[in-house]
């Protein structure tokens, strides 16, 4: 029976070498581009056709993200969303948490036994607004 997953393509040697050398030519360009992504961007979309070819999370979409925020007036806001998706796409056992529907995080499927009973209460919150009045009010609340 059918499950609706599709099967990850399997990784060979060759694969993996062609994922890390374009990872390391988009990484070098990204060290150099002054923080503007965009002037990676063909690099970039290689890198993800290669890594998707070979099943491998190679974090663009996360890493384009939180160099967008940190970048813009938007770090103003602290970027913590972007931070916890880069901090998430890299663990080595895969995501523990994941963003929810409601704007909070939800433990990721198949790693609740990672965490306490409590922890769906705990990442299911919504992070304050950062301000005086924003903090004051998740204060009282809290």
């Amino acid at each position: 029976r059918w499950s609706g997953a599709l099967p990850l393509p399997q990784t060979t040697p060759a694969m993996a070498a062609a994922v890390a050398a374009a990872k390391k030519e988009w990484t070098a360009c990204l060290a150099k581009s002054g923080g503007a992504p965009g002037k990676c961007e063909k690099l970039e979309k290689e890198l993800v056709s290669t890594s998707k070819a070979a099943g491998v999370e190679c974090c663009v979409a996360e890493t384009v993200g939180l160099m967008r925020c940190t970048g813009t007036s938007s770090k103003a806001n602290g970027c913590g969303a972007e931070f916890l998706a880069m901090r998430e796409c890299n663990r080595a056992g895969g995501r523990q948490l994941m963003q929810g529907m409601s704007g909070g995080y939800e433990v990721a499927p198949g790693k609740g036994g990672l965490f306490s009973s409590a922890a769906p209460s705990l990442v299911g919150s919504v992070v304050p607004a950062r301000s005086l009045l924003g903090m004051q009010d998740f204060g009282e609340s809290y």
